[in-house]
């Protein structure tokens, strides 16, 4: 099993966002891309999960293209996703969140459950406990009949992150799930993606948070301006000159924006003494 981007392309009128863009992701590892703001990351994903059309190229998973395909053919397919921005269902509880994911495989034994009640209840049994289950794992069964909404931001984004998980995805698809998070949640959200690592699943992560790349993905993809800049694990990353420069600028761009650091914190301290 594979995904594969083939020659890539988003554009917007004359905007394009996405240029070209061929890479390949494999399961088993963990995998991210990084990039500055407006480098693509999110279109990428967006595109991927079907939130977004493809204008040119081909996203083929499994030699399957997806490009084609509705959002829900594509989820039906194995691809998961969270959101920058969280998307519960805020007035549902935290177990109902995660209990509605099971409906595209039950729909066709929903009145079988109505009209057999031992076998409706059965189903509901064995649906609580395979979310529960989730819950436990990303230490959230104590929110289990709490809304949503009402959950701490942090709790929230696990929940996300839980309720992707539900199908046992094949792709989940991770946008920025570190955003918003303090060091101690995050740090614990690194270690739970890590146990998520599997041999049957592709993980693509987005994120800003270069400490939680470079310690949990296995391969990163740097985008640029829609381009893809470059790729390979985080060592390589790291060392490339290109990636370097696109992040940090040049070494004269650096000692110019310490300079100027500098002088604003200098003549921030003349102001304070002076109003002293």
């Amino acid at each position: 099993m594979t995904l594969i981007f083939q020659n890539i392309r988003k554009q917007y009128g004359s905007n394009v966002a996405i240029d070209d863009v061929s890479t390949e992701f494999v399961p088993g590892l963990i995998h991210g891309i990084i990039g500055p703001n407006g480098a693509g990351k999110s279109t990428l994903i967006n595109m991927t999960a079907g939130s977004y059309a493809v204008s040119s190229g081909a996203i083929v998973l499994d030699g399957r293209q997806m490009q084609s395909l509705k959002k829900y053919e594509i989820a039906n397919s194995g691809i998961a996703r969270t959101y920058q921005n969280i998307r519960l269902f805020d007035q549902m509880t935290a177990l109902e969140n995660l209990e509605v994911c099971y409906y595209p495989t039950e729909v066709g034994a929903t009145w079988r459950e109505v009209l057999w009640p031992p076998f409706g209840r059965s189903q509901r049994e064995r649906r609580r406990e395979a979310c529960m289950e989730i819950l436990r794992f990303f230490n959230l069964q104590g929110y289990a009949s709490a809304e949503a909404g009402s959950l701490p931001y942090g709790r929230q984004r696990m929940l996300e992150i839980a309720r992707a998980l539900v199908m046992n995805p094949r792709v989940l698809l991770l946008d920025e799930p570190a955003a918003g998070l303090n060091h101690h949640e995050t740090a614990e959200l690194t270690a739970k993606l890590a146990e998520l690592r599997s041999p049957d699943r592709i993980m693509i992560i987005v994120e800003h948070d270069m400490d939680l790349v470079m310690t949990l993905c296995d391969r990163i993809v740097v985008m640029h301006h829609g381009k893809l800049l470059f790729q390979g694990t985080p060592a390589e990353v790291q060392a490339n000159p290109d990636v370097q420069l696109a992040y940090l600028g040049t070494a004269n761009d650096i000692d110019e924006i310490r300079a100027a650091a500098q002088d604003r914190r200098a003549k921030l301290g003349i102001r304070a003494r002076q109003r002293s």
